[in-house]
């Protein structure tokens, strides 16, 4: 469970596993937490684009505060200035206005495609029982992504497991090895900005405890593939009345700007 406080109002909810920028969606209407209010993680103040990637965890204490103006105490400088100068005060004219050019390009900062390979990753198991998810030499690609070509900034891409409630009712263990790779030669992209491209190190492990990951591309490559490498499981005892849940992983793959 997690704290959340604005002002006087004060709740314990269950918010572990979402990000702030999501409980902050949740409480904003019931709260009236203004969009300018800053977020603080046990005490610790979030830069503000940081909030969508922050993942609340039981215990967390967060906060949202808006800062004081500090006008009224200006205004009463001035006042207080005058009054000790006799009341001279130059003034002149302190409104202008202009017009600012700005577009909207028709388009997506980058797209996203179920990959075509994505049909053949099968695999079959019994109860209780350990097998291995076989994706090939190569991998297997399960997600195509396309930055528009003007767009130069960095990326998060996210992976997520929508249905682990059901999987947990067949597996004990279940995880995919993933990596994100140059669709157009096959190499293999760096994703934990150390700068360097290592098939060895780049990658992330999507699994019922962990059931989303996050990969950090520069975004200057204009074709990427979300690619699995290998997986396992272990699958429950069956049950004596058959199966609940299901034997197929729902992923969610999103991209946004970072």
């Amino acid at each position: 469970m997690v704290e959340i406080r604005y002002g006087d109002q004060y709740e314990i909810a269950d918010l572990a596993g979402q990000t702030i920028t999501e409980a902050r969606e949740r409480f904003q209407a019931g709260f009236g937490i203004p969009d300018k209010a800053r977020a603080h993680l046990n005490g610790s103040k979030v830069r503000g684009g940081a909030e969508f990637d922050t993942v609340l965890n039981d215990d967390d204490r967060l906060s949202f505060t808006v800062a004081k103006s500090k006008g009224a105490y200006l205004v009463g400088a001035l006042l207080l200035a005058l009054a000790l100068t006799g009341g001279v005060f130059a003034f002149g004219f302190i409104n202008a206005t202009t017009s600012l050019s700005g577009s909207i390009v028709e388009s997506n900062f980058a797209d996203v495609y179920v990959s075509p390979e994505a049909s053949t990753l099968t695999w079959s198991g019994y109860g209780f029982y350990k097998g291995a998810i076989d994706a090939g030499t190569d991998g297997t690609g399960l997600f195509d992504i396309a930055p528009y070509t003007s767009y130069t900034g960095d990326l998060v891409v996210s992976v997520s497991i929508a249905n682990a409630d059901q999987l947990a009712k067949r597996y004990r263990v279940f995880a995919l090895k993933l990596d994100l790779i140059n669709a157009t030669d096959g190499t293999t992209i760096d994703i934990n900005e150390d700068n360097v491209a290592d098939p060895n190190a780049d990658w992330v492990l999507l699994t019922l405890n962990n059931g989303t990951v996050d990969m950090f591309p520069d975004g200057s490559v204009d074709n990427m593939t979300i690619r699995v490498k290998n997986g396992f499981y272990i699958t429950h005892i069956r049950p004596f009345g058959g199966w609940e849940g299901s034997a197929s992983p729902d992923l969610i793959c999103e991209i946004a700007q970072r």
